[in-house]
């Protein structure tokens, strides 16, 4: 499984007990970027799941079409790239 996107090199990341809510943070200074709703959906299913598909995932779970949601997402992914909190392609191995 290849995703889309993994966090950035120097992101830390922790997700709730309840997947509900997703931590980020530079390491080791921050600040901490709390991430909730369709957010936390968006970050699981672009750096956990596979990468074809995963806008459809995102749009499936918030129960939206995937031409509605695609704006909104690329900004967010777009912020987070910003934010060097998110970059392309699957963890180095």
């Amino acid at each position: 499984m290849t995703s889309a996107f993994r966090p950035g090199s120097h992101t830390g990341v922790t997700v709730s007990d309840d997947g509900q809510t997703v931590y980020l943070a530079h390491l080791p200074a921050g600040p901490i970027l709390v991430l909730e709703g369709a957010a936390a959906v968006i970050w699981d299913e672009g750096t956990t799941a596979p990468a074809e598909g995963w806008v459809e995932r995102v749009a499936a779970s918030v129960g939206e079409p995937s031409a509605a949601i695609w704006a909104d997402v690329e900004a967010f992914v777009s912020d987070l790239r910003e934010r060097r909190l998110i970059e392309d392609g699957p963890p180095d191995a």
